[in-house]
């Protein structure tokens, strides 16, 4: 049993470690895209259908988040959470 709990514990210390380097990657990939396309947050409005899309769309290009982790937040140029939220069909 102590060596389960053992070998648990090392294994949630890999996710954890994991899950660290993965928000780092996402961070260095979105500042990367944020240098190559500087966008305006008007000049690109995203065309989606049906009427709760074109709001999520209104709200995204009025320059807040969509995406559920940071819904209704000042955004300060595109997301990558929120461009795939929208691009969901």
């Amino acid at each position: 049993m102590e060596k389960t709990v053992r070998e648990i514990a090392v294994i949630v210390r890999e996710l954890i470690l994991e899950v660290g380097d993965l928000k780092e990657r996402l961070a260095s990939l979105e500042n990367r895209l944020m240098k190559e396309e500087p966008r305006s947050q008007t000049s690109c409005p995203l065309l989606l259908e049906g009427e709760s899309y074109g709001n999520l769309g209104r709200i995204y290009n009025e320059g807040f988040h969509v995406c559920p982790d940071a819904y209704g937040q000042p955004r300060d140029g595109d997301c990558l959470f929120c461009i795939a939220f929208l691009e969901k069909e």
